[in-house]
């Protein structure tokens, strides 16, 4: 269950960018012609429905149907006693509730002319949604879409990116207060569950590391608004580490508009060849922090404004593991530091 802050505030996101974002979706739909386009949510996976709405799916799950003009409505089999809520924290109007996601779909399409129905994301829906959702719609196409929502949260406009600068000196300050020498695994938990919680971060997920020569390293992942940042960091200084931090500084050097993860390999080549496990260099936008970078291939090109994490784990052949990573914005010049700036 989420159990951090949901904030409405227009002085971070105004009105109209909202509005935007379902206008782009609504266009994108054009694109390939659906006349209607669910996207699923539930407590693990809410992020495109936030990014459209900032409604907070806090537990169960929703779908949130949107026409191809007109305004989205929420369906949900949570009791309609949590509505003023939803509508107190979110951009929605329009919610239905009922026991099942069949009656709501069809009650939802009732009176429209058919035609296609897509489903954003279809391949990572629950089968069983799938199936009742289909079988609710005799008359109507459904097809699978591309994340289109994804797609467009991969660049943060101006206001998102001012919310991930803030959402990276919580975590950062947190991170470094976490792991110092003398910490032990239970305090660097709650020492970063304190400092995010208060600093009002949505959802967040400590990670611990450790290898058999006594290398601890510890990351955090967080939603802060409907944006993600990430940090992981050795704990103490032990002989290879220093390579490991040298190798990650030399990768996110790298990361520049048009760089491949081959590219940020070589720049770090040397360092990775003094560790003493076998390495891989990662790359994953905030958009998709919160589902382990499962939304990009392998052989994407890093685009001018994007966010998100550049880490590095070592694998050793008895199972012990050690990661470094920071969260970077990538810029016409030299990287921004989100977290783990150089100070």
């Amino acid at each position: 269950m989420k159990r951090g802050l949901v904030v409405l505030d227009p002085a971070e996101v105004p009105d109209q960018e909202w509005d935007a974002r379902v206008g782009g979706l609504q266009r994108s739909m054009a694109e390939h012609g659906a006349d209607v386009a669910l996207v699923y949510g539930d407590v693990s996976r809410s992020d495109d429905i936030a990014y459209l709405t900032n409604l907070c799916i806090y537990w169960n799950e929703g779908v949130l149907a949107i026409p191809a003009a007109g305004t989205p409505t929420f369906l949900t089999k949570l009791s309609p006693r949590v509505q003023p809520w939803m509508k107190r924290t979110s951009k929605v109007t329009e919610i239905s509730s009922g026991k099942g996601f069949a009656d709501l779909v069809a009650k939802f399409m009732l009176g429209k002319k058919n035609g296609t129905l897509g489903l954003i994301d279809a391949a990572l829906w629950p089968s069983d949604v799938v199936d009742e959702i289909t079988a609710a719609v005799p008359g109507w196409r459904v097809e699978p879409l591309e994340g289109l929502v994804r797609q467009q949260r991969l660049v943060p406009s101006d206001n998102e990116v001012a919310l991930l600068r803030a959402a990276g000196r919580i975590l950062d300050d947190a991170a470094a207060e976490a792991v110092v020498e003398e910490s032990t695994p239970g305090g660097r938990v709650e020492t970063v569950e304190r400092a995010l919680r208060n600093g009002g971060f949505l959802d967040l997920y400590p990670n611990s590391l450790s290898t058999t020569d006594g290398v601890t390293s510890f990351g955090v992942t967080g939603q802060y608004r409907t944006g993600w940042v990430h940090t992981s960091r050795v704990v103490g200084d032990d002989g290879w580490t220093g390579d490991l931090r040298a190798a990650l500084t030399a990768a996110i050097a790298a990361a520049k508009p048009g760089a491949t993860l081959a590219d940020l390999t070589t720049a770090a080549r040397t360092a990775l060849d003094g560790l003493p496990g076998d390495a891989e260099i990662r790359w994953i936008n905030q958009a998709d922090l919160s589902t382990h970078g499962e939304f990009r291939p392998r052989d994407f090109q890093l685009g001018l404004g994007e966010t998100g994490s550049v880490s590095i784990e070592v694998v050793f052949a008895d199972g012990g593991h050690a990661a470094v990573a920071e969260t970077v914005r990538i810029t016409d010049g030299e990287p921004e530091y989100l977290t783990g700036a150089p100070r």
